[in-house]
């Protein structure tokens, strides 16, 4: 540990008195991958537990200091709390966050085994479990004044099903928490009654009861933002998500946000106790402005490394909210004040372009030609359309993970995936 307290005296092109060293824990992905290049661009030593399996690629970017790989069987394990343990050691680490809520959970649990001069940037457990619970977050984004589709909870003995109008199909289902539903699915589109009392029959366990609310074919709203340990809310930026594949963003591009939308986000996460980074997922009427409510996620995410393509720095967020760098409340189009010139650089205007995955597109491209796209593949267009969109957006929308500034962690990902796509070789006899 001497070692750690001599290193921590050594200046930061950033801090003149003392040097940061985060740690991300998560697989090697778009999200994480943004961390390692955002706290990287800071002058940082950034560290990463990986977890992988034998498949997986190793992480790499000219911003990675070192790493350690957690296979995936030692995953809320004690053999796994150790080995993070001691790479938190090795790299002198001054905190750790990731991108699961159960990982989440899992580190929470055993903040006693870490180094106790390692913080954890992370929200208690109360909060992500509370979060997790769909039902809690449609029950409370109400109140809030959220617009929220009728919402129907169907359980085992199906007595909802039947108070359910027939124009309200086809349904998008959705569990309430994940971790409470066998086999899991994240979401599901059911036509009819009776194909939803069949879908219901599959399910082996629940726990508790499943949302049904109807089907809208429209695009979607993401909200950027974060909230600092004192109660601050920082940052919020609009992105507006007005290409879909997979019921995912496939493109991203920035968006106002006008006040009323973003006084009930701040009131949402303020109410849920959210310290870190966070965004919720929205839909944005065509006609009108009206917007409805769909979740949230206290954490890194999906659109992190899309956001951040455009110059919306959601890792450096973490970083300000638990006090590591200063920060300023509703900072979404300004810069944050700070007393430390260098500092005070820190801009969060993202940049007016379109972002999106070239992989995300190629599949998307694949998808289209096969005639295996569905409803939850926004807009509904001729395929002949999408071909073309689809190849003009490759050639001209921005990529969420290739840099010319970072080769190697662009090339890392984009191998490291196809390689973890590739059938593993039966020897020969």
């Amino acid at each position: 540990m001497e070692r750690c307290k001599r290193m921590k005296k050594v200046a930061s092109p950033h801090l003149s008195d003392s040097i940061v060293r985060p740690v991300i824990l998560g697989q090697f992905g778009p999200p994480t991958l943004a961390c390692i290049r955002s706290w990287g661009m800071q002058g940082f030593p950034v560290g990463m537990v990986c977890i992988a399996s034998k498949k997986e690629p190793a992480p790499a970017s000219k911003y990675l200091t070192d790493f350690v790989t957690l296979p995936s069987e030692k995953l809320y394990t004690p053999d796994g709390i150790k080995l993070i343990n001691d790479f938190l050691i090795k790299f002198c680490a001054t905190g750790i966050t990731c991108v699961a809520e159960n990982v989440a959970c899992w580190i929470n649990d055993n903040r006693g085994t870490l180094p106790h001069e390692v913080a954890v940037w992370l929200p208690p457990n109360r909060t992500i479990k509370d979060l997790t619970s769909k039902l809690n977050q449609i029950e409370f984004a109400r109140k809030v004044g959220f617009n929220v589709l009728p919402t129907y909870l169907i359980e085992k003995n199906l007595e909802a099903v039947r108070h359910i109008p027939m124009d309200h199909f086809p349904l998008c289902l959705r569990p309430t928490d994940p971790t409470t539903i066998k086999p899991v699915f994240k979401v599901r589109l059911i036509y009819s009654q009776t194909e939803l009392k069949q879908f219901i029959d599959l399910i082996k366990e629940l726990d508790q009861p499943i949302i049904a609310q109807p089907f809208m074919n429209l695009p979607n709203l993401i909200v950027h933002g974060a909230r600092a340990i004192c109660g601050d809310n920082i940052s919020l930026q609009a992105f507006l998500a007005e290409r879909k594949f997979e019921g995912l963003a496939l493109t991203v591009w920035p968006t106002d946000l006008d006040r009323e939308l973003k006084d009930k986000c701040i009131a949402f996460a303020n109410y849920f106790n959210i310290t870190g980074s966070y965004h919720f997922d929205l839909m944005k009427g065509k006609d009108t402005d009206s917007v409805y409510f769909l979740e949230m996620n206290g954490r890194l995410g999906g659109t992190t490394a899309k956001a951040f393509a455009l110059g919306y720095d959601e890792p450096l967020l973490v970083l300000q909210s638990y006090g590591v760098l200063p920060a300023s409340p509703e900072t979404s189009n300004q810069k944050p004040a700070s007393s430390n010139k260098q500092l005070s650089t820190f801009d969060y205007r993202p940049k007016n372009k379109i972002v999106s995955s070239k992989q995300a597109l190629l599949k998307y491209f694949y998808y289209t030609v096969r005639g295996r796209l569905t409803p939850l593949d926004y807009p509904s267009e001729a395929s002949l359309v999408r071909i073309a969109k689809t190849v003009y957006g490759f050639l001209s929308y921005r990529d969420d993970v290739f840099t010319l500034r970072d080769i190697k962690g662009s090339m890392a990902l984009y191998f490291g995936n196809l390689r973890s796509k590739i059938p593993a070789r039966i020897p020969s006899t």
